[in-house]
Parts: C-alpha cells; sequence; structure tokens
C-alpha cells in the first residue's frame, strides 16, 4: 500500500485550473494533458537548474521515480525563484499536466516543500493549490526589485513581450500549403525539435521568444539582443551595406535597416533556417520578411508590424501585428542553455 504517493485526477474542473495558469514553453504544450492535474508526494531526488526547462526529480516511497518539468530559468527567475528553495533529500508535494507520451512524466506547476510549507509556483501558476505561503506567483518580481532605468532613449532600451506571438506555435490566422501543411502533421515536438536540444531558432521563429530582448546601436548599426539562447541579430545600416544576393545563408538571415521617420523599417533574407514557426511548418530560402518598429505611448510600447512572404509555406503573405512593453528594471539576462542527459534517457517514450 501506498502510504504517501498521492494521485489525484482532476478533469471536470480543468477550465478553473486553466484560467489561473501562464506557460511560456520552447516546444508545444500538446504533450501534455491539461484537462487531468496529477498529484505525487515524495523525496526529491534530484534537481536540474538550467535552461531551457529545469528539470526535478521525485522519488515515492515505493521507487516509482518520476521527472518534472518547470517553466525555463529565465521565467523561474523573474518570478523571483532561484533554485536554492528546494533540495536533494527535501520531501515534497506536486502537482501538474501529465505526458501523454512519456512514462511518469508531468508539466510541473506547483512544488510543496513539507519542511518549510511553502509552495514553489514554477509553471505559471498564479495561485497556490495547498499553502498559505509561496513563491513564484509574481512574473515581474524581477524587474520590480531593480532600480528604474533612467537613460532610455527611444528604441535603445530592453523590451519584453506585450502581444503572445502565438504564430510561432502554429496557433495564429495563416494558411499553409498542402505541402508545408503535410509537414507539420507529420512533425515530432520532442524527436524533431531542435530548439529542445539547445539549438537557437532561426528567422522569423526568434522573434517569438517570451524573454526580453535589447536594441543596442553599435556604430552604424543595429544590434538586438535577445535573452533566449543569447542569440544576436545585426541590423545593417548606413552606406556599407552588402548586397544581399552575395551574403550566405545563416539562420537569421541578412537584416537591412532603414529610418522612415520614427519608424524602423527592417527587411531581411538570405535565410537558412528550415522552419517557419516552432511547430515543423517549413521554409526555405525564398523567405521574405519585413518588420516595422515603432515607439509610442510615450516610448512604453513599441509597436511591431511583421509580413513574412514564403510561398512554398504560405497561400498567401502573413501579416502579424503586435507588439513589446517596456519594464523599468528588465534587463536582459544570460541565458547558458544546458542539456540534462538524465532529461532524456530515463523516460520511455511511446507514440
Amino acid at each position: 500500500m501506498k502510504t504517501s504517493l498521492k494521485l489525484l485526477s482532476t478533469t471536470g474542473i480543468a477550465a478553473i485550473f486553466s484560467a489561473s495558469f501562464s506557460v511560456s514553453a520552447h516546444h508545444s504544450m500538446s504533450e501534455f494533458d491539461r484537462a487531468v492535474t496529477e498529484e505525487i508526494a515524495g523525496t526529491m531526488s534530484r534537481v536540474s537548474w538550467k535552461n531551457p526547462h529545469v528539470l526535478f526529480e521525485i522519488t515515492t516511497a515505493d521507487g516509482t521515480v518520476y521527472l518534472l518539468e518547470g517553466s525555463a530559468v529565465s521565467s523561474q527567475r523573474r518570478r523571483g525563484l532561484t533554485g536554492d528553495e528546494v533540495s536533494v533529500g527535501d520531501p515534497v508535494r506536486a502537482a501538474g499536466w501529465p505526458s501523454t507520451r512519456r512514462d511518469n512524466y508531468i508539466q510541473v506547476n506547483h512544488i510543496l516543500v513539507e519542511d518549510s510549507g511553502v509552495e514553489l509556483l514554477v509553471g505559471g501558476a498564479r495561485e497556490p493549490r495547498w499553502a498559505d505561503e509561496s513563491m513564484g506567483g509574481n512574473r515581474d518580481a524581477l524587474a520590480a526589485s531593480r532600480p528604474p532605468d533612467t537613460g532610455a532613449d527611444g528604441i535603445f532600451r530592453t523590451w519584453s513581450q506585450g502581444s503572445r506571438a502565438w504564430f510561432f506555435t502554429g496557433r495564429s490566422g495563416y494558411q499553409l500549403t498542402p505541402a508545408a501543411q503535410a509537414a507539420v502533421e507529420s512533425w515530432d515536438d520532442i524527436a524533431d525539435n531542435p530548439i529542445i536540444e539547445c539549438i537557437a531558432p532561426g528567422m522569423p521563429a526568434l522573434m517569438g521568444n517570451p524573454y526580453p530582448m535589447e536594441f543596442v546601436q553599435e556604430g552604424d548599426d543595429i544590434h538586438i539582443r535577445f535573452e533566449e539562447f543569447d542569440a544576436l541579430r545585426v541590423i545593417h545600416m548606413g552606406d556599407d551595406v552588402a548586397d544581399p544576393e552575395t551574403v550566405p545563408l545563416s539562420d537569421l538571415g541578412y537584416s537591412v535597416g532603414r529610418w522612415e521617420g520614427d519608424t524602423l523599417v527592417v527587411d531581411t533574407s538570405r535565410v537558412g533556417w528550415h522552419y517557419f514557426n516552432r511547430s515543423g511548418a517549413p521554409q526555405t530560402p525564398a523567405v521574405r520578411i519585413n518588420e516595422r518598429f515603432t515607439v509610442r505611448e510615450g516610448g512604453n510600447r513599441l509597436e511591431w508590424i511583421m509580413t513574412v512572404e514564403e510561398p512554398d509555406t504560405l497561400v498567401e503573405p502573413f501579416v502579424f501585428d503586435g507588439y513589446f512593453v517596456w519594464k523599468p528594471g528588465e534587463e536582459v539576462g544570460a541565458y547558458e542553455c544546458e542539456l540534462e542527459e538524465w532529461a532524456s534517457t530515463e523516460n520511455t517514450l511511446t507514440n
């Protein structure tokens, strides 16, 4: 008889729980059954506090081993969590969404550290499940702890995502060609996804990242520094811009910028990255990307209109009208993606 392991499934109230969760991840959440909440209890046997996802291993009283995946370190840091809140050997209780493809694998949202009585909200939950005392519910805790920026100037500051770019995960209004749709249907989000192997996405998918980016003037050019994967985009400006057709293909392509009044206009071509989005839609070097960045609302909002032309993937050009926001005190942090081998070798993958 299991004495310290408790399993609880809740299907009838899934809508209540889904309203209080906000999850950002680098691969599709379709692997996890969000209509079911599974609870386990046991001892924390391993902790990996690394990007692209924090991982926890819990061993129950009968020796069953569960692997729990939480949001990236970048997200945890912004909630005020450092990884020091839980240690190997701690008795814990956890709750999250079970995988439909991997045995004993859970997308974790809550971890209760029994000895301290503190509940850690590690997957995007806003409210605790069990305890009165919790940590991690404030997604802007880190920015709030810093002094406001005083030298911000127009576009040249750190911007956080305002509108979620769902099109990068296949959830927005564009029509794929039959060949592209067939590729998406055959995509395996675990086996085929380079992002969960710490390979940074190329353009335009890089722009769908959930973490801050900073515009920096570097000579005549403009650099965009991304927290996700520590990526760097170079926007070539001025008189020494090369003919794009002479530039080798690269994952981010070759971006040429110009100012139209207060709007930064960027045209990107020569993209060698093979995917239009983060869900397996293919892409060829024929892709052309136009972006328009305009600072509005007294400098607190960066409007972003992106138009993508890719005749082999899209039935018609796709236009995304989004925006970024300025959060005083926010910074671009180090990402330092590093795979944890035991995350992939000790779980059975099923179809």
